[in-house]
């Protein structure tokens, strides 16, 4: 079996999708996976006052694009993030293989429209796991089963 480092895209701009993927990061690790955050990636771009965007763009294509990486991406709000979306489009064009996952409870699985058709290309594996947390108390509970989905969707690829 071949082993993956997790390249997790989505949303980082605000503190909730920062920690969301500080909390899932934690969880797929704790499975055993090495996982690139490109929240911290991005963090040797700063240069003082100055954030080298092309080289975070550069830095993150290489990532989605390499073979000894595989792409999740969240696909949550109302429309997915764009840059995911972009990341997503190197990956799975790469790789020929993603996993998208939502989390966004707004619809059930079965008559999902908040996702674009255009991130279940072939090759992609689509998880669906609502969030209902309600308290603090749910937290780690709701994570490692969502860390767990992710794992077994890693291994389904990489056997």
């Amino acid at each position: 079996m071949k082993k993956l480092k997790i390249y997790l895209a989505g949303g980082l701009f605000n503190a909730g999708q920062r920690l969301h993927n500080l909390f899932l990061a934690k969880y797929l690790r704790e499975l055993g996976h090495a996982v690139i955050l490109p929240q911290v990636e991005a963090l040797q771009f700063f240069h003082g006052d100055r954030f080298d965007v092309a080289g975070v763009v550069e830095s993150c294509r290489q990532a989605c694009q390499s073979s000894e990486n595989i792409f999740v991406g969240s696909a949550d709000g109302a429309d997915a993030d764009s840059g995911t979306c972009v990341e997503y489009g190197i990956a799975i064009t790469s790789a020929g293989t993603a996993i998208i996952y939502r989390t966004d409870f707004r619809t059930a699985e079965e008559k999902e429209v908040g996702v674009n058709a255009m991130l279940k290309a072939r090759g992609t594996i689509f998880i669906y796991h609502p969030c209902f947390i309600a308290d603090l108390n749910q937290v780690e509970g709701y994570y490692r089963e969502l860390a767990r989905k992710i794992h077994e969707a890693v291994l389904s690829i990489t056997k």
